[in-house]
């Protein structure tokens, strides 16, 4: 077996660290608080086992290590403390302004509104109810997106780690689809997120990706909040919680059709079958 195929690095690794590390916190801290640091381990386990590590990072996939282990560390921080989601937001809204600050330079002005669109991609997340899956539908179909948007853009390193991203979001998924036997909590969410705001960052800066299909990209994390909104215009309560949890995850698919057919029917400027980087020799 080659454990450096993208179907095993990408796909398989991910998701059942996800679940098993998932399901051994949650049966040694119980079901509520730290279970969801399976997410963190799945995640940088793998970004290490895909980029290494350097001590002294120069290109900006270099980096990312360094970003998604800074996100773990704050996660299980605010996780151990019991933070409330406000003091969640402002934490992980100052990393991600340290970790633009970091991954490359851009103008002021522009770097400004990328970290207020993180603002926001950030406060919808969390504003989930954590014992149910809203959250990590929203995620792992985000991830899947921006995959699949990388893959059309020509770089199959960040098709690998977003497609990673999103295996092992969906092998913590398990455990809280169609019933919630965890919390989503500050130890999977804030790494989670910050790993898609960076790999979307990266996607914009490395790839001839267009702005407007990452743009509907961070709008999947809209889905909560347009299908609650939707309930109240109709004046209807909500439904049975494993149900909302495929509206919501129907609604973020929607926004990631729209965001693929964008940058189709928009065309890139790598050529379609350049599927390698300067980063990156994948061994398909």
């Amino acid at each position: 077996m080659d454990f450096h195929h993208p179907l095993f690095q990408s796909l398989a690794l991910p998701l059942c660290i996800a679940f098993a590390a998932t399901g051994l916190l949650r049966g040694a801290l119980g079901p509520v608080q730290g279970a969801a640091a399976g997410v963190a381990v799945a995640i940088v386990g793998t970004v290490l086992w895909v980029l290494g590590w350097r001590l002294m990072p120069g290109a900006l996939t270099e980096k990312l290590p360094w970003v998604y282990a800074a996100a773990a560390l704050l996660g299980l921080g605010l996780e151990a403390m019991r933070a409330g989601r406000r003091v969640q937001w402002l934490a992980a809204g100052i990393l991600w302004a340290l970790v633009l600050a970091i991954l490359a330079w851009q103008p002021l002005p522009l770097k400004i509104g990328v970290w207020l669109l993180g603002l926001a991609v950030i406060r919808a997340a969390l504003k989930e109810a954590p014992r149910r899956a809203d959250a990590i539908a929203m995620l792992v179909l985000a991830s899947f997106g921006l995959a699949a948007l990388a893959m059309m853009s020509g770089s199959a390193l960040l098709f690998e780690l977003s497609l990673a991203l999103g295996a092992a979001l969906a092998g913590c998924a398990l455990w809280l689809w169609p019933v919630g036997r965890i919390a989503f909590g500050a130890s999977g969410a804030v790494v989670a997120l910050l790993a898609w705001l960076a790999l979307a960052q990266a996607t914009a800066l490395l790839t001839p990706a267009r702005p407007g299909a990452l743009l509907l990209l961070a709008a999947c994390f809209t889905s909560g909040s347009l299908v609650r909104w939707g309930h109240r215009r109709l004046r209807r309560g909500e439904g049975r919680p494993w149900v909302e949890t495929l509206i919501v995850a129907a609604v973020a698919a929607l926004w990631v059709a729209a965001a693929l057919a964008l940058a189709y029917w928009g065309g890139v400027d790598t050529p379609a079958a350049n599927m390698d980087d300067p980063y990156y020799k994948p061994r398909w």
